[in-house]
C-alpha cells in the first residue's frame, strides 16, 4: 500500500507542475502579443528631432496624440471628428469673427441699398406726379376738387396738396403770383396762362401746369376732364398762350 500510495501521490505532483508550467507559458505568450501591438502603433507615429529643451516635450507629446487620433479616426468605419481642447477653441474663435463679419456685411449691404431705393423726390416732380393722377376727373366750372375741377381749380389743388404753397382761386389772379416766366424758360411745374377766347384778346382766362417735352397738364372745358395736352400737336395753346409763373423757387 506504501509504493502505491508514493506513486499515486508522484503523479499527482507531476499533474500539478504540467499545469503550472502551461499556464505559465499561456501569459508569457499574452504579454508579448500586446508589447508588439504597443510597439506596431507606436512605429506608426512619426517622431520628430527635437531641441533639448523642456518646452518642447509637452509639445511632442499633444503631437504623438494628434497624430495617434487621426490614425485611430482613418481605421475606423464610423469618420468622427475628435480635435485637441486648443484646436476646437481656436475653430470656435474663426466661426465667432466669421460670423460677426458676415453680419457686418449685412449690415453695410443694408445700409447701401436703403440710400439707393430712399431718392429725394423733387417738388416739381411731387406737382407732376401729383397732376398725372388727376388725368381723366371731370371738369366741373366753379369745382375746387378733389374730385371735379375747373382750370384754376385744377392747380391750387395740385400746389397746395404738394408744396403747401396757397395760390389765388381763380387764372387771372393766379397770373399775378410768382416769376414771371417766357415760353423757351419753362420748367417741370410751372404754371402757364392762355387767352383762350374765340377772339384773342391778351386777357388770362385758362391754367394748366407744364410738364416736360412741350407738353402741359390742365383741366379742359372742351374735354370736360383733366388732360395732357401737347404744344406741337396743338397749335392753338401755342399761339394763345401768354407767359408762365414760377412760384416753385427751389433749384429742385
Amino acid at each position: 500500500m506504501s509504493i502505491t500510495r508514493k506513486i499515486l501521490l508522484n503523479i499527482l505532483l507531476l499533474q500539478v507542475l504540467i499545469f503550472i508550467y502551461i499556464g505559465s507559458h499561456n501569459s508569457t505568450k499574452n504579454n508579448s502579443t500586446k508589447k508588439a501591438s504597443v510597439l506596431t502603433l507606436t512605429s506608426t507615429i512619426p517622431q520628430k528631432k527635437l531641441p533639448l529643451s523642456s518646452q518642447y516635450t509637452i509639445w511632442n507629446e499633444e503631437e504623438q496624440v494628434k497624430v495617434a487620433l487621426q490614425k485611430v479616426q482613418a481605421l475606423s468605419t464610423t469618420p468622427k471628428v475628435f480635435l485637441p481642447p486648443v484646436i476646437i477653441s481656436q475653430k470656435l474663435v474663426c466661426t465667432k469673427a466669421i460670423s460677426q463679419k458676415t453680419v457686418s456685411q449685412k449690415t453695410v449691404s443694408k445700409k447701401v441699398i436703403h440710400k439707393k431705393t430712399v431718392a429725394k423726390i423733387s417738388k416739381r416732380d411731387k406737382v407732376a406726379k401729383y397732376a398725372k393722377a388727376k388725368l381723366g376727373h371731370k371738369y366741373v366750372w366753379g369745382a375746387t376738387g378733389p374730385q371735379n375741377f375747373d382750370c384754376s381749380g385744377f392747380t391750387k389743388e395740385v400746389f397746395q396738396e404738394t408744396t403747401g404753397i396757397k395760390i389765388p382761386r381763380v387764372s387771372r389772379d393766379q397770373a399775378k403770383v410768382g416769376e414771371y416766366i417766357k415760353y423757351k424758360d419753362l420748367k417741370e411745374g410751372d404754371m402757364v396762362f392762355f387767352d383762350t377766347h374765340k377772339h384773342y384778346l391778351g386777357k388770362v382766362n385758362h391754367v394748366g401746369i407744364y410738364l416736360k417735352d412741350g407738353k402741359f397738364i390742365h383741366a379742359s372745358s372742351a374735354k370736360k376732364r383733366v388732360i395732357i395736352t401737347s404744344f406741337k400737336k396743338k397749335p392753338f395753346y401755342k399761339k394763345r398762350f401768354l407767359w408762365g409763373r414760377r412760384v416753385i423757387k427751389t433749384p429742385s
